[in-house]
């Protein structure tokens, strides 16, 4: 062979050779490419925020799974403002929005190449559940605040409603009962009674978690109940399933739940043709589970999530404070407040109580 042969030869494998460095060099900047879009693929898969993309004008080109969970249905070419119901600035870098009754928190950042702005990405999560445990938490903070307030206020005013309440006792005594002076000492009593209660649901609401534990009996403690309201409760037909059971407990936590919501049971009732109110508490394997039933008018829908509000009330000597002591007691020891009421049928409350 001529040294141009021999050239050319060489010339050719050396090609091959090149050819196939360079392809084997594709192949792994391919599968190198093909891996970094694996990651960002699940990188964004993972992310437990909602993240557009948009573009410079804030119209959707992308995004990941987390953000259709969050927004529901998503198309390329929406704008930011449809999605939201409103316009987001670029020029503060995050903030809040309402979402129907969500709250979003959010990041608004640009993509750029160098000085040029290509698009903008647009990261948030839905902070619902932390708002609200926020004010929660400022809820129990005022609360705290109001409980060491409330406790010297109601201590200096016990006081001398338990000197009136022994006075009026004593004339009733000495005096007797008969007449305008009876009828005028009845009031007293009356009032003076209605006063001591709404300062006691006042501390308890201020302060659930006061008293100590002891053992006492349930059944005794509904007769205990009863007997104490007895004028009021003598108005409604009672039925009682409670079993004469030793637990132990915060007795007058247990008192508080139990009165509140047969005083409640009785005022729904006693306006309406079946004045019937039930009590019931069942020994669950965990809990205690407490029902009390009345067969009122029932509970209007739209003021239903307010009932446990302090001082919410729809009748007219109302305080509005028994259920709200209901719901902080049972908040306070970790149990649960369910509520079924349908218009002219009447109201069930169950309560569980961790045992």
């Amino acid at each position: 062979m001529s040294y141009n042969d021999w050239l050319s030869f060489f010339l050719y494998v050396g090609a091959l050779g090149l050819i196939s460095y360079l392809a084997l060099k594709l192949s792994e900047l391919r599968e190198e490419i093909t891996q970094k879009e694996d990651i960002q693929r699940y990188l964004l898969s993972s992310l437990s925020a909602g993240l557009l993309f948009l573009d410079p004008n804030l119209k959707v080109l992308s995004w990941n799974p987390r953000a259709r969970e969050i927004l529901g249905k998503i198309a390329r070419g929406q704008s930011l403002k449809e999605i939201l119901g409103q316009d987001i600035s670029t020029e503060v870098s995050r903030g809040e929005t309402n979402l129907g009754k969500r709250i979003l928190g959010y990041s608004i950042f640009p993509l750029r190449r160098e000085k040029e702005i290509l698009g903008w990405g647009f990261l948030f999560q839905d902070i619902t559940e932390l708002k609200k445990k926020e004010r929660r938490l400022r809820e129990a903070e005022k609360l705290a605040s109001l409980g060491t307030m409330a406790a010297g206020l109601i201590h200096e005013i016990k006081n001398p409603l338990a000197s009136i309440s022994g006075g009026v006792q004593f004339l009733k005594e000495n005096l007797g009962s008969s007449g305008e002076l009876g009828q005028v000492l009845e009031v007293i009593s009356r009032e003076t009674e209605r006063l001591n209660r709404l300062v006691t649901n006042f501390l308890f609401f201020a302060r659930p978690e006061r008293g100590e534990k002891e053992r006492f009996n349930l059944k005794d403690l509904l007769r205990e109940i009863l007997d104490t309201n007895q004028p009021l409760f003598s108005q409604v037909k009672m039925k009682a399933r409670v079993p004469s059971v030793e637990i132990e407990a915060n007795k007058e936590q247990w008192r508080q739940i139990l009165e509140n919501l047969l005083i409640n049971a009785v005022e729904a009732s006693r306006e309406v043709q079946r004045s019937e109110v039930e009590i019931e508490v069942e020994l669950l394997d965990r809990d205690y589970l407490i029902k009390v039933r009345d067969y009122g008018s029932g509970i209007k829908e739209d003021i239903r999530s307010r009932i446990f509000e302090p001082f919410f009330t729809t009748k007219p000597t109302g305080t509005g404070l028994g259920l709200a002591v209901v719901y902080r007691i049972v908040e306070n020891l970790k149990g649960e407040v369910k509520l079924f009421s349908k218009e002219g049928e009447g109201t069930l409350f169950e309560i569980k109580l961790p045992r």
